[in-house]
């Protein structure tokens, strides 16, 4: 795991949700749990986007379930070389 990129991921996540990280699951059902509808997950991205610098396509974010696919997507996402710093 990134711990990094995993902290920023939640501590994003968490703002945008308006609770408080340590309140956040990042397994939960971001629909389900904390009813982030498309329109919502579409104004997440972008936050990811200026964090990251990852655009994420439609169907990209169709797999963004939970806190944990988001980071998985933006892991994939990452060069190889900041993995390892």
């Amino acid at each position: 795991m990134n711990d990094n990129v995993f902290l920023a991921v939640r501590a994003l996540l968490a703002n945008y949700i308006d609770i408080m990280e340590d309140e956040l699951d990042m397994n939960a059902d971001l629909d389900l749990v904390y009813d982030m509808d498309s329109t919502e997950m579409t104004e997440f991205a972008k936050e990811i986007e200026k964090e990251f610098g990852i655009p994420a396509s439609k169907s990209e974010r169709e797999s963004w379930e939970s806190g944990q696919t988001i980071y998985a997507f933006i892991l994939a996402k990452q060069p190889d070389n900041y993995l390892c710093a």
